[in-house]
């Protein structure tokens, strides 16, 4: 059904990045935004992207934050520039979907929360797994009790080096636990519903010289409840891929060293993602006289031209924004339930950085 014109939203993007494209093409696909503008610091560059993206653009700020017609905000510009256009969007009485991380540092992350809870407004964290069909079909097999109580959840995850020398990414100081691997840590906290009240990472030297930051992660995490989680990070040994246009890209990597799963077990059973086979499975366990038999029961694929839908959707996230501010519902998830992701992130930074076990309530 047409949302009535009076009722649609105006959108502003401040990035005009290949994240911020993404945004761009989803606010001009929901049909509840009537207007996009896009903003980047750069006059120059604001024009350019204008053109390139068929939008409106602006390099005055203040014209976007005083524009009572613009009430949702996406911002996709650089890591450290999240916290203050999250503040000042926020006292403009604007909503904000805002990419992660939150903020580069655990005072920013908490800066951005307590301006969130003063003006009570709309705070999102880019935690676009969340909308990802793949893992919320781990989250309905968990909550409908498939799999018992989860007690153990591992990822592995390895690819090459996707940046390149002299990226932004590759000079950034932000590390790849808060810039990537934040995604996958907040899964397991949504999964599992529970708290993390330690966690202990290490990291090797670099094989990646260039870089600015640790290019291999292990992160391991205890839950209240006595679940734990851990979490494998090369980026480095999978092999460099220049992709044939002629094949299928996920079917050219599923064996060439790259790797995105989860395995997740409970008292009663267990759960597979594997991305590069475009599958998610389930197991069921029976404890017979003789010992526990494990039975697969269910497997779920997806067709290539579903994968974003399933593995990556910042589409759908930002198409459900903007119904959701539209329609006065609050974020999900939550800023607070955001800002403990990033706990853990910086928590896991630290752990690293001291070469030690990081209780959570070290830390604010």
């Amino acid at each position: 059904m047409m949302e009535n014109s009076s009722s649609l939203l105006g959108a502003a993007v401040l990035g005009l990045g290949r994240m911020g494209a993404t945004h761009v093409e989803a606010a001009k696909a929901s049909p509840f935004i009537r207007r996009v503008i896009g903003y980047e610091p750069s006059a120059e560059t604001a024009a350019e992207r204008g053109r390139e993206l068929g939008i409106a653009t602006t390099s005055n700020l203040d014209e976007i934050l005083g524009d009572p017609a613009l009430q949702l905000i996406y911002i996709a510009s650089p890591n450290e520039t999240h916290c203050d256009l999250t503040v000042q969007a926020l006292r403009a009485g604007k909503a904000v979907l805002c990419e992660k991380p939150m903020g580069t540092s655990l005072t920013e992350a908490q800066r951005m929360l307590q301006t969130q809870r003063e003006t009570d407004g709309f705070l999102q964290i880019g935690f676009e797994l969340r909308y990802s069909r793949i893992y919320r079909k781990v989250k309905e097999w968990i909550d409908a009790g498939t799999i018992g109580r989860p007690l153990n959840s591992h990822c592995d995850y390895y690819c090459s080096e996707g940046h390149g020398r002299g990226s932004w990414r590759s000079n950034s100081p932000t590390s790849l636990i808060a810039e990537k691997l934040c995604h996958y840590l907040d899964l397991v906290r949504w999964w599992f519903g529970d708290e993390v009240v330690e966690v202990y990472a290490l990291a090797a030297p670099n094989a990646v010289g260039y870089f600015r930051h640790a290019d291999n992660h292990q992160i391991c995490c205890r839950y209240r409840g006595g679940a734990i989680s851990s979490l494998t990070f090369f980026m480095h040994t999978a092999q460099t891929f220049h992709g044939d246009p002629l094949q299928d890209m996920l079917a050219q990597q599923c064996d060439d060293g790259h790797r995105l799963t989860y395995l997740i077990y409970g008292a009663g059973g267990a759960i597979e993602t594997d991305v590069f086979r475009r599958r998610a499975r389930r197991w069921e366990f029976i404890e017979a006289a003789d010992k526990l038999h494990s039975h697969l029961v269910e497997t779920v694929t997806y067709p290539p031209e579903e994968d974003l839908l399933w593995i990556h959707n910042t589409h759908g996230q930002n198409i459900a924004v903007a119904q959701g501010v539209a329609q006065g519902k609050r974020p999900f998830p939550a800023a607070d339930d955001s800002y403990e992701s990033m706990r853990l992130v910086f928590a896991a930074e630290l752990s690293e950085r001291e070469h030690r076990l990081v209780q959570l309530s070290e830390l604010p």
